[in-house]
């Protein structure tokens, strides 16, 4: 959003690029998520265009403070910076609540996609794909039941990639791209949701 604010503002080209090392906050100890995560990086490009189709048609951000500790890395942040004594233990990614964290994700990321399309003008069924953050399949999958977006409009990127956080989207949108080259006058709904717990949707016109 704050990129594509730049664009319209400058008329310039903006680039946004999101990567994340995951391997370094594996936690071993907790089986179920430690076989999810990945490292990987990826990069879009915004560009000033006068067609008011394409772009970013509507946005929805959210968070949830209260649920803070819900996903969290104990030290290597502010409030416990790295240092040379520090029990690396303390740097590994927890879930304290893995079926909370799946509840609130799908919600967050059906109501920010709800009101993102909303803003848009579009239509759940009118949405040619779905690029959801590849947290876990059983999280999109519900969201776009939750939407009514079909299942092989879905983009599905976990299986092979594993859940590369920030960078699940780029990522996803270039292996879509891959597969299948965008067709303008596409519309793709993008949707996440992450630790904090904060999250958020775009409708974006090609």
């Amino acid at each position: 959003m704050f990129a594509d604010g730049f664009t319209r503002l400058h008329g310039k080209a903006s680039l946004v690029i999101a990567a994340n090392i995951l391997s370094r906050r594996i936690n071993p100890s907790e089986r179920a998520s430690a076989v999810l995560f990945a490292d990987a990086a990826g990069a879009v490009v915004i560009g000033p265009c006068e067609d008011t189709g394409r772009g970013i048609l509507g946005a929805s951000v959210d968070s949830d403070g209260s649920r803070y500790g819900l996903i969290q890395i104990p030290a290597g942040g502010s409030n416990i910076p790295f240092h040379g004594d520090l029990d690396l233990a303390q740097t590994r990614m927890t879930m304290t609540d893995g079926r909370e964290v799946f509840a609130k994700a799908v919600e967050m990321m059906t109501d920010c996609s709800i009101s993102a399309l909303a803003a848009a003008g579009v239509r759940p069924q009118d949405v040619d794909r779905f690029v959801p953050h590849q947290a876990n399949a059983r999280i999109f999958d519900a969201v776009g039941r939750n939407l009514g977006v079909a299942d092989h409009l879905i983009v599905k990127t976990i299986a092979e990639y594993g859940n590369s956080s920030a960078a699940t989207i780029p990522l996803s949108l270039s292996l879509a791209n891959q597969a299948e080259p965008f067709r303008p006058g596409e519309k793709i709904l993008l949707a996440a949701a992450g630790a904090g717990l904060s999250g958020g949707a775009l409708v974006v016109g090609i």
